[in-house]
């Protein structure tokens, strides 16, 4: 009874260490407080995407194994003759066994077909890879702008609130007319309406960037660690170049296609010579029994794969300028985004040193100036308003900084 107890007991245990768990049940927990690092490690490890690609490198490592193996041999067995009697000595038996050989190094071309194909198939993932951090870290940058556009549109409705009490006590005191008061009031929808655009697109990030890592549940709450910032310098042109020469893998992929085609071009050559298909066997003639071997092959008279060489020779010089266009379109993007990159930094620059702190001091002293009553209220909040529309433009030249390194980075293979 203690034995069938305790098995009664591990064996639901085993079953339930065997079963899978779901792949709702794998999905890693987000961390409360989310690092542009730790993104980019769930994302590759979780985004949908990503596995689907993945798949793609599993079914040419398929290829590649059955590229690998010998084919099987044939059993023939055949009787003839027989009219009653005697099964085994009253008629004509043959057994055979085949075994087809690949002749002219057709398998070690089938191999090194599959290989290329397989090692085209681990660059096209790793540059869904690329392409995946790009936007991870795109989508990122989206939140944490939306983030700084919120927290500023908040700071200046707090101020607002601030002014709008100080209007309320001038009003209550007759040093104002209500017209002034209702316009203070009507100029703070502005400031409240950031504040609700601002927590839409964070929202609406947030959104974005559960999705990207895999997470099923949008509602998801979370804070970024990252700020918007004008980030290292990235090299010189000339070094980028070469390192996007070197470091694509949609290159490496397409280079590993060029390689392919042209083993392609020699299995294709070698399938003019036909394989041969050797056999051996036992023959019982009315019960004689014999010996039987020989080989059997195609005889290559009309078919010599002319077609299929043909067809492999262009495979081959069409994936050659592939490579050269994709090689072009690297060096141009890279570029691009070079070029982007320095503009969004000169902006950045410009805004930093000149444009808003003349806004922020333009802001101060119209606000002092309004309350002695030096300028009318028109002017104190067109001075606002024109700081809110730098900081906002301060903010989105950050963020245009960030996305601009981000696509060097991608543009050249990191």
């Amino acid at each position: 009874m203690r034995i069938l107890r305790f098995w009664g007991l591990v064996v639901p245990l085993l079953i339930w260490c065997g079963t899978p768990v779901s792949a709702a049940a794998q999905l890693q927990e987000l961390p409360r407080v989310l690092s542009l690092a730790d993104a980019l490690r769930i994302a590759g490890r979780q985004n949908p995407g990503l596995q689907a690609e993945a798949t793609a490198g599993q079914i040419a490592r398929g290829d590649a194994t059955t590229a690998a193996l010998l084919p099987n041999p044939a059993l023939l067995f055949r009787s003839e003759g027989f009219r009653g009697g005697s099964f085994i000595d009253r008629q004509e038996i043959f057994v055979e066994v085949s075994q087809e050989i690949p002749t002219a190094g057709k398998r070690s071309q089938q191999i090194a077909v599959a290989g290329a194909n397989l090692r085209a198939s681990e660059a096209d993932i790793a540059n869904a890879a690329r392409l995946l951090r790009f936007a991870v870290k795109q989508t990122y940058f989206q939140i944490v702008l939306a983030k700084t556009d919120l927290a500023v549109a908040r700071g200046l409705l707090v101020d607002f609130d601030r002014i709008i009490r100080a209007k309320e006590e001038q009003f209550k005191l007759g040093e104002i007319s209500g017209a002034e008061l209702r316009r203070v009031q009507v100029e703070r929808f502005r400031v409240f309406d950031d504040v609700v655009a601002g927590e839409l697109s964070l929202k609406q990030a947030r959104a974005a960037l559960l999705a990207l890592l895999g997470l099923p549940d949008s509602t998801t709450e979370f804070d970024v660690a990252e700020e918007l910032g004008r980030g290292e310098p990235i090299g010189s042109l000339a070094m980028l170049h070469a390192e996007a020469l070197q470091g694509r893998p949609d290159l490496r992929a397409q280079h590993q296609r060029v390689a392919r085609a042209h083993e392609q071009i020699g299995l294709e050559q070698a399938r003019r010579f036909p394989n041969l298909f050797p056999f051996v066997g036992y023959k019982r003639n009315f019960g004689e029994d014999s010996t039987i071997f020989g080989v059997s092959a195609p005889l290559p008279l009309f078919n010599r794969n002319q077609g299929a060489i043909v067809r492999a020779q262009a495979e081959e010089e069409r994936e050659s300028f592939q490579f050269k266009r994709l090689e072009t379109q690297a060096l141009l993007e890279v570029d691009q985004a070079f070029n982007r990159l320095e503009s969004e930094r000169r902006r950045v620059e410009g805004l930093e040193t000149e444009y808003l702190p003349k806004a922020r001091e333009s802001r101060e002293i119209a606000e002092a100036a309004h309350k002695l009553g030096a300028i009318d209220l028109t002017a104190f909040l067109d001075a606002q308003r024109a700081f809110r529309e730098v900081q906002r433009l301060y903010n989105r030249s950050l963020y245009d900084l960030s996305i601009a390194r981000f696509q060097v980075e991608a543009a050249i293979g990191r």
